[in-house]
């Protein structure tokens, strides 16, 4: 089960983290209020992540 939580908080911060580049270089307009949720989401799932130790 810890490994399948560690692969799982790669993936997601992998994923967000792509997701963040993408938002920001598209060419398409994204609303500022929906961006700036997700920025806020991205640092608070991000600083837990990476807080957190792996043995919980």
């Amino acid at each position: 089960m810890k490994k399948v939580w560690t692969d799982l908080k790669t993936l997601i911060a992998v994923i967000m983290t792509l997701t963040v580049v993408a938002l920001l270089f598209i060419p398409y307009q994204v609303n500022k209020d929906v961006l700036m949720l997700f920025s806020t989401s991205y640092g608070a799932i991000m600083t837990y992540f990476f807080n957190t130790r792996g043995d919980q």
